[in-house]
């Protein structure tokens, strides 16, 4: 799926009506640019819609495609040499080599990995490297995994930069080319990079209160969506967590996702690798926002449509997806993709999407889970647009996975074994 983006004038975010103007331009003369949902798909499955390009091969592109500069922020780095993913950090470093600045910005998760994955890179001049202590600081993990190119063409998505998120694990993203998404991306990316450098939280907190120095997109202020033609067809902003660690003026997650929810009329469609009110991480406890926002809608009569993984399975969590399941007008799902031809593969084969569909206009796609840890301890990043093609793509690779051959429906009297994850 290809869009159209234009800056939106007046903040508003609405799918388009009769009233809009069929072909819009960007506001202040800025070019219009493109939004892209792009999939990983495993390899020997049945996932990967037609149409929709595949991670490594829109990475390839984009990192191409720098002349100036590259900042990434990666929950880790797994390379393996032969995957796929090598050929994303040979094309990284061969603009480096090229005068192109690189930043990666890394958490201490699986740390040695990514050490010896970012070996090759670090050696170079362009490149620089820190790492955010989330732990020490709100008690989370960095867990994003967005990159921005050159200050305007920028990826939001669950692929981590590991070899499996190119070809073994089922992902989803979307690229967005646009300069004041772009600028909103890199806001927040470098309120993380001077953290990083320092771990002086109190001093970033004042940073961030102060009034940004730029137009940035925000839920009050999206950007308008287009299709190729230049008709308008929605709108799109971006979200982040947690609260402790952005700055003050961007929009949050789980109010963003919490509003999409009570949005819906109909139907909302979620596809998500874990989903629990029951704190995974950190102090045990109730977390009642998604779980409220999902049971009164099933109590207003939207149909509740959730596909997880079938690393769910494991406890508290499945008891939690039956507390769901038991419920008028929720169904849950999980998924288990079959091990792969060349045997099985340490962390992979799974459905790691997070994304959701609302009536089949409002979007989000997102880089966490949905558990409380990712909304108010980690550091995550999501695009939510109102947007007809985009929900339609959506749907098309929702409805592969619900009706395809490997969902199981929980039902509240059953039992699931997790599956090997390693």
């Amino acid at each position: 799926m290809r869009v159209v983006i234009a800056l939106l004038a007046a903040g508003f975010l609405a799918p388009a009506t009769a009233s809009t103007p069929e072909h819009a331009h960007a506001a202040g003369g800025t070019t219009p640019a493109h939004i892209q949902i792009v999939e990983s798909v495993p390899t020997h499955s049945m996932y990967g819609e037609p149409g929709v390009p595949r991670t490594p091969e829109v990475w390839r592109r984009m990192i191409d495609a720098a002349r100036t500069r590259i900042d990434i922020a990666a929950f880790y780095v797994a390379n393996k040499p032969g995957e796929a993913l090598a050929p994303v950090l040979d094309a990284i470093a061969a603009r480096a080599k090229a005068g192109v600045n690189v930043r990666i910005l890394t958490g201490p998760t699986f740390a040695d990995e990514t050490d010896q994955s970012l070996a090759p890179l670090a050696k170079l001049a362009n490149v620089t490297i820190r790492r955010l202590p989330v732990n020490k600081l709100t008690g989370g993990v960095l867990h994003a995994k967005y990159f921005v190119v050159d200050g305007h063409d920028a990826f939001i998505g669950s692929a981590n930069w590991d070899w499996r998120a190119m070809d073994q694990i089922h992902e989803l993203g979307v690229r967005i080319d646009s300069p004041r998404m772009a600028r909103t991306l890199d806001a927040t990316f470098d309120f993380d990079w001077r953290l990083a450098a320092n771990g002086d939280l109190p001093a970033a907190r004042k940073r961030a209160a102060q009034p940004p120095a730029f137009d940035p997109v925000t839920r009050e202020a999206p950007v308008v969506v287009a299709d190729d033609n230049g008709r308008i067809t929605g709108t799109a902003f971006e979200a982040f967590s947690p609260p402790a660690l952005m700055p003050g003026w961007i929009t949050t997650e789980q109010s963003a996702l919490v509003r999409l929810i009570h949005s819906a009329r109909r139907r909302i469609r979620i596809q998500v690798m874990k989903l629990s009110a029951i704190n995974e991480y950190g102090p045990p406890g109730y977390w009642p926002a998604l779980d409220s926002a999902l049971r009164d809608a099933a109590a207003r009569g939207v149909a509740v449509q959730i596909v997880v993984a079938d690393w769910a399975l494991r406890e508290p969590m499945q008891s939690y997806l039956k507390s769901l399941a038991v419920l008028p007008n929720i169904t849950v799902k999980y998924s288990h993709v079959p091990i792969a031809p060349r045997g099985f593969i340490p962390y992979a084969r799974v459905e790691h999407c997070k994304y959701a569909v609302a009536d089949d206009d409002a979007v989000y796609v997102g880089t966490g889970n949905w558990t409380r840890s990712y909304f108010d301890a980690s550091v995550n990043a999501s695009l939510f647009m109102h947007d007809g093609p985009a929900a339609h793509t959506l749907n098309a690779i929702f409805e592969r996975d619900w009706n395809g051959p490997y969902v199981h429906t929980i039902e509240p009297g059953g039992h699931y074994n997790p599956p090997r994850t390693h």
